[in-house]
């Protein structure tokens, strides 16, 4: 693959928008700018991270403090951090805002990538296929919202393929550094693209080097800081939860079968379709079939991880997913524009009709999902966001760590670390006498005689039995 601008366009396919590699890099400042402002604005409306958010916000307070500690708590991700540590010196209630800011500002710019890669190949409509088909992709939106990572690794990747096709290798490279500094999945292409970077233009061999040992010591070196074992987000990484595929029967094709609701039939189809029309050209084109080749490789990968014993989330599969969306755009409007130019404009136009009318069932079920996903994340920002008032109505930080062990249950460790000021090791999911109990109440241990209830906030209930 050449770092040229679009590949010329044939009969049977439209012409891409935006030839001019210098005109897609000076609109990128102004697309940026409005992601991370709509992700700013957007902490206006329901604002909590999740599990796994919430230990990166917490670790970056740690490190400020030179307390890290990884005991508990999900796999380590450098990136995530690396923000979330600056993020702490803003103050405790700044610091989860601006993580969740950067989250959603980065899920929103893998869908405006989405758009620009598959428009790049197929005009707008591909782009707007690509991006569409990514929005609605199952619980994409809710993830990144709620502070994952994913649309963050979806951007970044994007990003570094238009960035080799502009032929800006350097920068491909260091978007690819980023995507390593979040997924282990990514690292095989990120050692490959280093490579060749390195022997194209030994000029940045140095920068090739100095970013392999940068991984590798962003990787393991806090871990060992913070508990010892460099390895520890690994080991962690295989204690899945009880619902995770991991332990079904077959964990390998049961990645598969959960995935395969995550895009919906169209674009699924429409990804086939565009790699069958790109095999098929006078001159195959390489691109869309490497994206379905990494897509492909990135899903056996995950599935591998999870034979293994890895948790084999379905966030995993997103950046897999978003390729599949690039290339379905692609495929979707080559097709109509194949039988365009064999059998007339009306026939072209016949066609598109019939997709969009065979497609809009789909997409109106993926719409009712997502506004299923925007509800669930208004409760969960209900649950959350009353911890603070909660802790305040038990008698402050002071009061709660002073009564014994804080107890809780095991998906709300972080958010009350967070806002007592300790490290999430230091919470109790078994309940523990003395101390006291906070935790929802679908809780068993909201139910434990041994505490005597005190108070009930929203669906928190708080029970005590105080050390004297």
């Amino acid at each position: 693959m050449t770092a040229t601008a679009a590949p010329a366009p044939s009969p049977s396919s439209p012409a891409p928008i935006e030839p001019d590699g210098a005109q897609r890099s000076r609109a990128l400042p102004w697309l940026l700018t409005g992601c991370l402002v709509a992700g700013l604005l957007s902490l206006l409306g329901p604002s909590e991270p999740t599990y796994d958010p919430w230990a990166w916000i917490i670790w970056g307070r740690e490190i400020t403090e030179l307390d890290l500690s990884t005991v508990r708590g999900p796999s380590w991700k450098p990136l995530p951090v690396l923000l979330t540590t600056p993020f702490a010196l803003a103050g405790d209630s700044a610091a989860p805002l601006l993580w969740l800011a950067v989250a959603r500002a980065g899920g929103l710019l893998a869908i405006v990538m989405a758009y620009r890669l598959a428009a790049r190949f197929g005009g707008r409509a591909a782009g707007v296929i690509a991006a569409g088909g990514l929005a609605i992709a199952d619980e994409y939106i809710r993830n990144f919202w709620r502070g994952n990572s994913e649309g963050l690794l979806v951007a970044l990747c994007l990003w570094a393929v238009e960035r080799h096709l502009d032929g800006r290798r350097e920068h491909a490279f260091l978007l690819g550094f980023g995507a390593a500094l979040l997924r282990p999945e990514v690292w095989p292409f990120f050692v490959l693209y280093g490579l060749y970077l390195g022997w194209k233009e030994p000029r940045w061999r140095l920068l090739v080097a100095a970013c392999f040992v940068g991984n590798g010591v962003l990787w393991l070196a806090p871990e060992y800081w913070g508990s010892g074992d460099p390895f520890r987000a690994a080991n962690r990484a295989r204690q899945p939860n009880p619902d995770s595929a991991a332990f079904a029967e077959h964990p390998f094709l049961e990645v598969f079968r959960r995935s395969s609701s995550i895009l919906s039939v169209p674009v699924l189809v429409g990804g086939l379709v565009g790699l069958a029309l790109a095999a098929r050209r006078r001159r195959p084109d390489m691109l869309l079939l490497l994206l379905g080749l990494v897509a492909a490789v990135l899903m056996v990968a995950v599935a591998l991880m999870t034979e293994a014993g890895f948790a084999g989330n379905l966030r995993y599969v997103a950046l897999p997913a978003a390729l599949v969306c690039v290339v379905a755009g692609v495929g979707w409007v080559r097709l109509v524009a194949a039988a365009r130019s064999r059998f007339g404009r009306l026939a072209g136009i016949a066609l598109a009709v019939m997709l969009c009318a065979a497609a809009t069932p789909f997409v109106l079920r993926d719409a009712d999902a997502l506004y299923t996903a925007t509800w669930r994340i208004g409760m969960e920002a209900d649950l959350y966001g009353v911890v603070p008032d909660l802790i305040e109505r038990a008698g402050g930080r002071s009061a709660v760590k002073a009564c014994g062990y804080v107890n809780t249950g095991p998906f709300q460790t972080q958010s009350l670390a967070w806002h007592l000021h300790l490290h999430s090791g230091d919470l109790q999911i078994r309940a523990r006498v003395p101390g006291i109990v906070m935790a929802p109440n679908y809780e068993r241990m909201t139910r434990d005689r041994r505490f005597a209830k005190v108070d009930r906030l929203g669906r928190w209930i708080v029970r005590r039995r105080c050390a004297r």
